[in-house]
């Protein structure tokens, strides 16, 4: 059995190998699968990541074709305690790297705090097909997603499957995940 963070350098190391070109079609078909889910299209909010580091699956054109229909789109920010909060974007140009590379609004900016039915879309490293997940070990998402009601929805690429995820207590497990082939529906 491997650690989570044997398996985290190795799936980060299988992401980082990707062109930008594999990139950048992969999330495209993740972004078209993710825009025809029912309920994703639904709620008048959405909360998603930012796509900023190591080949993540990139949200920034779904963010901006939500922006586009008029939804509300929170993005985080790491606050102190290590909890995230949720701050309004109005456009994709109010974005900087924070101090952890991770793109967010611009301080200072007034955060939000998300309907608790907002859908929620999930950065990670590795994911399960039942739904669990390693992100990158500072437990940010895992406490949000322990209190948000909303549609977890975790977005990968196929190479970042796996089901040798051992899930620890704190582990909140997804709903969904997305990939570029494939809807995994993690409720059953």
């Amino acid at each position: 059995m491997r650690s989570k963070a044997e398996l985290r350098a190795q799936y980060l190391e299988r992401r980082r190998l990707l062109t930008e070109s594999e990139v950048t079609l992969k999330s495209a078909a993740i972004s078209d699968l993710v825009r025809g889910l029912g309920e994703f299209a639904r709620p008048a909010a959405c909360l998603s990541y930012v796509a900023s580091k190591d080949n993540e699956v990139d949200t920034k054109p779904l963010i901006q074709y939500l922006l586009d229909e008029g939804k509300n789109v929170l993005v985080p920010r790491v606050a102190p305690g290590g909890l995230l909060t949720w701050s309004r974007l109005q456009s994709l140009d109010d974005l900087e790297a924070s101090p952890y590379g991770i793109l967010a609004p611009r301080a200072p900016r007034l955060d939000t705090l998300p309907q608790s039915t907002a859908p929620v879309l999930v950065p990670g490293i590795a994911f399960s097909s039942s739904g669990h997940r390693i992100g990158y070990g500072k437990g940010y998402f895992d406490r949000f997603l322990a209190g948000h009601g909303g549609l977890k929805i975790g977005l990968a690429f196929d190479i970042q499957i796996t089901d040798l995820i051992q899930p620890d207590e704190h582990d909140v497990a997804l709903d969904l995940i997305v990939t570029e082939s494939r809807i995994y529906d993690c409720r059953r």
